[in-house]
């Protein structure tokens, strides 16, 4: 195990941040040399598999059992041609299967948190997708109307382009802004990297970011862009994110076999709009 303290110079998540707000972007030829050195050795260590704090090693979740894999199940449905009655069957699988939550568009809030009313299923849905790229008072007024409309978890694509140009102040003060209307409210709040458009130095800078607003889970992709969940990025997100921070798998989870791969990998939730079929597969391993 490497002695972080010698070897890199800063011992916090926070110190990592202020470095990289500090620097405004990674690896670039007119940074000192010195500068360099620290981030490279931060990426190496955390591209090796090693934590960047020795104090929050990543305890996994437990591996759920068959068809208890359905518990981390967020049912997903965000196709623009789906119904009001693909909703009322999604939200009616999702009470019989007992999955997480019904994640769907915003249009479709009120119908969904009539149907589960009562339940512990939550309704969910979704800001800013599929780009991130709304204006901060737009992503905070629909985030205050699902809110007000009945939503328990809310999904949010970061500003994927600001993230890529290392402008970190501006998406973090994004982020940590929905955070704290969701937070007020006690409503879970999601942040969605869109890992299949961004390299390693990108995926650990935005998964920094979205531990440092405190948000609830840092999540892979829309599953509307390039790219889907795989087992890769699942570890070097949970090791950001360390044990204190949910882990969310989407984006081309079809079957038990890679839901179940994921969930090993460090994912605490998985988003598919194959619920159903996961949870069949799955219990026939019971």
């Amino acid at each position: 195990m490497a002695n972080y303290e010698q070897d890199i110079g800063i011992v916090s998540l926070k110190e990592v941040l202020i470095m990289l707000n500090e620097l405004e972007t990674i690896l670039v030829d007119s940074l000192p040399e010195s500068e360099k050195t620290k981030i490279s050795k931060v990426l190496d260590i955390l591209t090796r598999g090693e934590p960047i704090l020795r104090a929050e090693q990543a305890q996994l979740p437990a591996e759920p059992k068959g068809r208890d894999i359905a518990r981390l199940i967020d049912h997903t449905l965000l196709l623009t041609q789906y119904t009001p009655e693909d909703v009322d069957r999604a939200c009616d699988e999702a009470l019989q299967y007992g999955f997480a939550s019904v994640c769907v568009n915003p249009i479709y809030i009120p119908q969904v948190v009539d149907r589960l009313k009562g339940s512990p299923v939550k309704p969910a849905s979704i800001v800013g997708f599929i780009f991130g790229a709304e204006f901060p008072e737009i992503k905070i007024a629909q985030a205050e109307k699902l809110i007000e409309a009945g939503i328990a978890e809310l999904d949010a694509v970061l500003a994927v382009g600001l993230l890529k140009a290392g402008n970190y102040q501006q998406v973090g003060q994004d982020l940590s802004d929905l955070a704290g209307v969701c937070h007020k409210a006690g409503v879970l709040f999601k942040v969605i990297l869109e890992t299949g458009l961004l390299t390693t130095e990108e995926k650990i800078a935005g998964t920094i970011l979205t531990k440092h607003v405190g948000a609830d889970y840092v999540k892979t992709c829309t599953g509307f862009a390039p790219g889907e969940a795989t087992v890769e990025d699942i570890q070097l997100l949970r090791r950001i994110a360390g044990s204190d921070m949910g882990v969310k798998a989407a984006a081309g989870i079809r079957s038990y076999e890679k839901a179940i791969s994921l969930v090993r990998a460090g994912a605490s939730r998985i988003g598919a709009t194959q619920g159903v079929i996961i949870s069949e597969e799955a219990g026939k391993t019971d």
